[in-house]
């Protein structure tokens, strides 16, 4: 029997989990330290070289997880040799070489969180408890042998060395690991240490590598670089082995639970950056080489170097090896980059030290900076892709809590303007790089700062900065953006002189200045200066310099361009090859061979800005001046669009190509004699190769490159690219394909939208045809040569140069030789109200007068000539011109009138030959009160005339009422209606001063070709008779009652001629006067007389109605048509037969009359009445001009839009904000200081001016909010803060709860709305209106429902009956407040008060209804357009709620206010009878 075997003793248990040796031998030294330390006895444990994925989605990377008694520890590991030392949170180990990096400590503490979150969800899972998983402490462990440490005390924290090492930091056994626990909720015990073995089991922690490859060619490093909300940084090596590079991974984290909405999130984050990056090429800003998924999220690949370093770790390294100089080469780097930036419409948005990297030498020298981060990026693409990208609120969630100290004070306003907050950050930095400290330490602490100073100081903590600097810093970091400094380019402006009164004097004679890093002020060599530095660009540095003193007294300007690095000299070459072949003429020329300046390859340019002055601040691009000083005129049109021609000629005939024709490319000439030119400039693309269908800027490249039969860059592209500058040039915006947020080549247009209403009036027509056709989207359809666009272009001018002027009634009939006596008769001819455009003035000299805000020739004669000599974009013929006929008109038309005196309104009985005003003849028509059987009554005679107070009681009738709608208004028969007219028309017949207003009206309509609506011939009896009221619409009521009265006096002869009747006058002439009604539009027409050929009343009627017809269409069209092409269609329409032509503004004139809310402009326009604020004064450009010394007042503002758009329904009382909101809507920076009572455009010092931003991206900065922190800033009023908030909230749409104590209710609701415009609805009636609905009609008695509601008082318990009532009720409740928001109009504002019983029927539908309707005002595209529910509580500033009830509130920035009792009582006073 074989013996039984022996026991034998377990095998050990293993402690140390590493499946493999890590691939890196100094980590696996530090790694077997530790473990030859740890002993193999419970509760000791470890984990080595492992991965795992947190809940966020990032894959993390750790060296060591261990369980000693005293704790559980996540360790970081470097075996980095030498010395280290800090620079506040930047190490640097100095060794074998210079390694610069971060402290670990952050993103190993990132690591230990999200660990014990995981190991959390693990314990849960199992069924354990999650208190039962201990803290994980982080530390780090510098294990190399011979390191030494000369850290400070701050960055020594949880950092330890070797145990039996001299570092002189802590030793990681003795000192950490192996002492006893802090806390004895910490320890490990055997129990818990076995249990973290099967957590770590659970939550699958891996050595795989799979998420360190990005593609098939890129490897990434197993630690992260960075790591932000939502994102990480990994470097990446390529290692496919075709070519040696490096960059940087940005992975994008969703988490592993993410909502479909957050995983929507983060994919968008991630597209912004990538996109809005497409297309921008400049060293100071990031390249994004592809977008592709990794780990089942988004990532994007930078270019990158492994030794770059974040800004604010630079400074800590390097920073105290930075002189002056060099530090103000990084502020001009960074503002440098900006403004390429902003030039392309991109946007930041978000700058701070952490989102720009630098590039540098081991040693820290030659800087280079880049901007990084544009994940919070907005992009303007207009005609490009991806335009919705950038049309979207700042998400704060994306920006990392250690950027918010850079961060202007609105960052978190929705929309915030991104010009305003890229300047802030600009400053802020410029405050880093100068001081070498953050501009606080808190966020908290920053506002604190700005509301105090302003601004920011740099000069309080660093003496050596200058008063240049930091007035820059200060004007940059305004705390209220009406003092910001209004763009990059007056940043640079103000850099510049910064620059040049810090510039150290140097000796002419030595080494070259370094040309990359030299300043405004000092010396290249012995041969030139710099006078300024015009920008960097993606290849070259341009510096504006001049030649030293010389005999021959001031030299001429001229420009290097200096390449940045040896890469970039090819560029630079080709450049040179390109100038050499087609300068000259309106292309810059080469003025010398490429050479060699200090190492780097320059070339010696023109300057494209002529014969300037030094200390020109004039705009030197074409791109500044439109966005300065808007769209050209006629005459500059013309002139700069005939220079592009030539400069487009000279390249065609050599055969090269630009591939960058823009504005901002296109220098503004001044030549020896003072006169202008354009100048093309920036060859730097020319030798870019034909199948690059990319190179160029986005928005003038041609979108239907690249695709089915244009796969390489042609002649096309470069004429589509002049005809989108030409189209800017004309109106100041670039053309829009689709809504301009599609691609071009998915929508359906076969051209882009032109913005034609904003053109030239004259060229109006031409243009629109010229650019449909230059820009279609099929080349077969555009023009087929250069020389052909190019005589399409000057046929434009020619055709509007030869045109006649406008017909008026008084010119419609003559007949003339040629133009020019035309133009003499027309001019003999004008009065002082005819629109210049048809007084006899050239296309050229209207425009002109136009640009002074003149549009009839009674607002010329109100400029003084010498406002004429000087005015911008006129010839000297064309000035000529208009003083000529100022001159003239001032004789003819001012000097030998007498001005009327005005008459006093009369009494009725006053004698007749003193009745002259409006206002007395009107009153003579009444008869004085009598009893209701005298005949004429009085109440039927002023309903019939329609007199001002007509009625007691109820709406004014339409004018004209018909006697139906009279006798309805007044509660008679229409039979006592019939018979009281008759009765007065009787009595008014025996007035002899109406029947010479009877012969005045035929005299008016003989010279109004026979044809005109009542209201016409109303105000032209008001202009002649003139009106006591000031009231213009009272006064046009009662001019029109006389109408009536006259007409209706001769109509009687008609009634007369009716067999049975009684003749008032067998001898009397037959009536002259017919009416008619067309489509509600009374039309009064003069009978054809017998025999002859003319038209019949009703015939000229119909005409009348087809023209308002088509009037109606015409002013509905966006853009508004123009003059010729209202003309054209007008004349389209059929006239009767006999009928004689209408002047050209007697026809646009009755066309308007007959379509109603439509109205004439000077233009001989038609546009509606309801013609939106915003967009009147971006047609109109009455903002533009404005002088920053005199700034304007709202009321002349809105005169402005007045003269452009006489009639248009623009309230007198229009208050600022309205007209702020506008403004910002319509694209003009001007702000209203509300001390001077004015609105002022921003202040420019600089040589640039502030980017006209296009409305769908500007909509959103809030002026109210600008004006209100800056309100608050002053300590000024914060009732109006508060009132600027709802006002802009009201505009804005959506929910809003206000809070206010219940002792402060009484009145309140009605207040608000009359206050906001909103419409007040009592929730309380419309819920028991809806009870009582359903009790009758279910036969329920009211008393039955009483009683129910009586127990569920006393009980708390809803029977199930009554809640079926009340849900019900809340559901028609919710019917009826939506219908009351339809019939309110599709911007109304419901005010829900007195809504107790939602609360108390809160579960039985009171819930549902409040959601539905708060749901229903946050979307956009359902009604209401918004929905604000009052609720009294005890402390208006805790969560809102409704008698007890959460009101739900998405976003408590957005979604509530407090009414406080300031405010509370400022809305009673408003309130108030006065």
């Amino acid at each position: 029997m074989p013996a039984a075997p022996k026991p034998t003793a377990p095998a050990p248990r293993e402690r140390w989990f590493q499946p493999r040796r890590s691939g890196f031998q100094w980590e696996q030294e530090g790694l077997d330290h530790l473990r030859g330390l740890m002993p193999k006895t419970e509760p000791f444990r470890a984990w080595a070289t492992f991965q795992f994925t947190a809940a966020s989605g990032r894959v993390n990377e750790c060296d060591v997880l261990i369980a000693v008694p005293g704790g559980l520890y996540l360790l970081e590991l470097k075996g980095h040799p030498g010395r280290v030392v800090n620079h506040g949170d930047t190490w640097q180990f100095h060794g074998d070489r210079l390694r610069t990096l971060r402290n670990p400590l952050h993103l190993t503490d990132l690591k230990a969180k999200e660990l014990k979150g995981q190991l959390e969800r693990a314990a849960r899972t199992l069924g354990m408890s999650p208190k039962d998983v201990p803290f994980i402490k982080p530390a780090v462990f510098l294990h190399d042998p011979g390191l030494v440490s000369e850290l400070d005390e701050f960055q020594r924290t949880a950092v330890y060395g070797r145990n039996d090492g001299a570092s002189g930091l802590p030793k990681i056994w003795d000192d950490l690991l192996g002492r006893p626990p802090e806390r004895e909720s910490w320890r490990i015990t055997p129990v818990v240490s076995q249990r973290l073995e099967r957590l770590m089991q659970r939550i699958g922690i891996s050595h795989s590598t799979a998420h360190l490859r990005f593609g098939d060619d890129w490897k990434l490093e197993p630690r992260a670089l960075d790591a932000g909300p939502g994102w990480e940084d990994r470097l990446a090596v390529r290692d496919d082995g075709l070519v040696q590079e490096s960059g940087r991974v940005r992975i994008y984290l969703a988490g592993a639970a993410a909502s479909e909405e957050q995983r929507a999130k983060v994919d968008r984050a991630a597209r912004r950056e990538y996109q809005v990056l497409q297309g921008i090429n400049h060293r100071g800003i990031v390249q994004a080489v592809q977008i592709r998924e990794h780990q089942g999220g988004p990532a994007i690949l930078f270019r990158h170097r492994e030794s770059d370093l974040r800004l604010d770790a630079y400074l800590d390294a390097y920073g105290g090896h930075l002189t002056p100089g060099q530090r103000l080469d990084l502020v001009r780097q960074l503002a440098e980059a900006v403004r390429y930036a902003h030039n392309r419409s991109l946007y930041h948005r978000a700058l701070a030290a952490r989102s720009v990297y630098v590039s540098a030498r081991e040693d820290g020298s030659a800087p280079v900076l880049r901007i990084a981060d544009w994940q919070t990026a907005a992009r303007d693409f207009e005609t490009t892709l991806h335009r919705s990208l950038g049309d979207t609120p700042l998400d704060g969630g994306l920006i990392a809590d250690t950027a918010q100290v850079y961060l202007a004070p609105e960052t978190n306003q929705e929309f915030a303007d991104p010009v305003d907050l890229d300047v802030f950050g600009l400053g802020s930095l410029t405050y880093l790089l100068l001081t070498g400290r953050p501009p606080a330490d808190r966020r908290s602490a920053l506002l604190e700062r700005l509301q105090s100073d302003g601004g920011l100081h740099p000069y309080a903590v660093s003496d050596s900065v200058s008063a240049a600097l930091d007035a820059l810093v200060f004007r940059a970091t305004a705390a209220d953006v009406r003092d910001r400094l209004a763009s990059v380019d007056e940043f640079l402006g103000l850099l510049g002189a910064a620059e040049t009164d810090a510039a150290a004097p140097e000796p002419s004679a030595g080494p070259a200045a370094d040309p990359l890093t030299v300043q405004p002020g000092q010396p290249l060599d012995g041969t030139w200066s710099v006078v300024r530095v015009l920008g960097t660009g993606a290849t070259a540095r341009a510096l504006l310099v001049r030649r030293g003193a010389s005999e021959d007294g001031e030299q001429p300007l001229r420009v290097f361009k200096v390449a940045l690095d040896q890469e970039k000299d090819a560029r630079l070459l080709a450049e040179a090859k390109a100038l050499k072949e087609v300068g000259g003429g309106h292309i810059v020329k080469l003025l010398a061979e490429p050479r060699e300046l200090a190492g780097h390859a320059v070339l010696e340019i023109e300057y494209a800005g002529g014969f300037r002055a030094e200390d020109d601040r004039e705009p030197v691009s074409l791109g500044s001046r439109l966005r300065d000083q808007g769209p050209l005129g006629y005459d500059q049109l013309e002139r700069f669009g005939n220079d592009l021609f030539e400069a487009l000629d000279t390249l065609a005939a050599r055969g090269v190509r630009h591939r960058d024709i823009k504005p901002d490319n296109l220098g503004l000439f001044k030549r020896s004699d003072g006169s202008w030119q354009l100048m093309l400039f920036d060859f730097s693309l020319a030798d870019a190769p034909d199948q690059d269908v990319h190179a160029g800027t986005r928005g003038y490249l041609d979108p239907f490159l690249g695709g089915a039969g244009r796969s390489r860059y042609d002649d096309h592209a470069e004429w589509y690219a002049a005809a989108v500058t030409l189209h800017e040039m004309a109106s100041g915006e670039r053309p829009v394909w689709g809504d301009g947020q599609g691609d071009p080549r998915m929508v359906s247009d076969t051209a882009p939208h032109v913005s034609a209403e904003l053109f030239p009036q004259a060229l109006s027509e031409g243009l629109k045809a010229f650019f449909e056709r230059a820009l279609h989207r099929d080349v077969e359809q555009r023009y087929d040569s250069l020389r052909q666009l190019q005589e399409a272009w000057r046929q434009v001018f020619r055709k509007a140069d030869a045109a006649r002027p406008a017909t008026t009634p008084a010119t419609v009939g003559l007949s003339a030789d040629d133009l020019e006596d035309a133009r003499e008769q027309a001019a003999a001819a004008a009065g002082l109200r005819t629109p210049l455009a048809a007084a006899g003035l050239s296309p050229r000299a209207v425009s002109v007068a136009e640009g002074l805000k003149a549009h009839t020739v009674e607002e010329l004669l109100d400029i003084p000539p010498h406002y004429i000599s000087r005015a911008r974009g006129a010839g000297n013929a064309i000035r000529k011109e208009l003083n000529r006929r100022h001159r003239q008109w001032t004789q003819a038309l001012r000097r030998k009138a007498a001005v009327k005196k005005s008459v006093a309104p009369l009494e009725p009985d006053a004698p007749e030959e003193v009745l002259e005003s409006i206002d007395t003849l009107a009153a003579r028509l009444t008869p004085p009160e009598g009893k209701r059987r005298t005949r004429p009554r009085s109440d039927v005679v002023r309903a019939t005339l329609q007199l001002p107070g007509v009625l007691e009681a109820g709406e004014p009738l339409e004018p004209w009422p018909a006697q139906s709608l009279i006798a309805k208004a007044l509660g008679i028969s229409q039979p006592t209606v019939s018979q009281n007219q008759q009765a007065a028309v009787e009595k008014w017949a025996a007035l002899p001063w109406l029947g010479r207003i009877r012969d005045e009206l035929v005299a008016i309509l003989t010279d109004r070709d026979r044809v005109s609506t009542a209201e016409e011939l109303a105000a032209e009896l008001r202009a002649r008779h003139g009106a006591g009221t000031a009231d213009p619409a009272e006064a046009q009521a009662k001019a029109l009652a006389v109408v009536r009265a006259a007409v209706e006096t001769e109509m009687r002869k008609r009634d007369d001629d009716r067999p049975g009747a009684e003749s008032a006058d067998a001898g009397e002439a037959p009536p002259r006067f017919a009416v008619q009604r067309r489509g509600g539009r009374v039309v009064i027409a003069l009978e054809d007389q017998p025999g002859a050929d003319d038209p019949t009343p009703a015939e000229l009627a119909d005409h009348a109605a087809a023209l308002g017809e088509q009037a109606a269409d015409l002013a509905g069209r966006d853009p508004l048509p123009g003059r010729a092409t209202v003309l054209r269609e007008l004349r389209a329409i059929p006239t009767p037969e006999g009928m004689a032509p209408l002047a050209d503004t007697r026809l646009v004139e009755l066309a308007a009359s007959m379509a109603g809310s439509v109205a004439v402009s000077p233009r001989l326009e038609l546009f509606p009445l309801s013609l939106g604020l915003a967009r009147a004064l971006r047609i109109s450009q009455a903002p533009a001009g404005v002088r920053p010394e005199t700034g304007i007042t709202t009321a002349d503002l809105l005169a402005r839009i007045r003269a452009r758009f006489p009639g248009l329904a623009v309230p007198a009382e229009t208050t600022y904000v309205e007209l702020a909101e506008a403004l910002v809507e319509a694209g003009f920076p001007l702000s209203y200081d509300p001390d001077r009572r004015r609105f002022f455009p921003r202040a420019q010092d600089g040589n640039g001016s502030r980017l006209n931003l296009s409305s769908s991206m500007l909509t959103s900065t809030s002026s109210l909010y600008a004006a209100a922190q800056g309100r608050i800033a002053e300590g000024q009023d914060p009732r109006e803060v508060l009132s600027a908030r709802l006002t802009e909230a009201r505009r804005r749409g959506g929910f809003l709860a206000l809070t206010l104590k219940g002792a402060e209710l009484p009145g309140v609701a009605d207040a608000l709305a009359e206050r906001f415009g909103a419409t007040a609805v009592p929730l309380n009636a419309l819920f028991l209106d809806a009870l009582k609905g359903l009790a009758e009609e279910q036969s329920v008695r009211w008393q039955a429902l009483l009683k129910a509601d009586a127990k569920f008082t006393a009980t708390g318990t809803l029977s199930a009956a009554l809640a079926s009532y009340t849900r019900l009720a809340a559901e028609r409740v919710r019917e009826r407040v939506l219908d009351l928001a339809e019939r309110s109009g599709p911007r109304a504002v419901l005010l829900a008060h007195e809504a107790g019983l939602i609360a108390r029927y809160w579960e039985a539908g009171g819930r549902e209804l409040l959601a539905t309707l708060q749901q229903s005002a946050r979307r956009p595209a359902d009604t209401p357009h918004g929905l604000w529910l009052l609720l009294p509580v005890e402390d208006p500033r805790a969560t809102p709620t409704l008698d007890g009830r959460t009101v739900e509130v998405v976003d408590r920035a957005t979604e509530w206010e407090v009414l406080d009792g300031l405010f509370v009582k400022s809305l009673r006073m408003d309130g108030a009878p006065s």
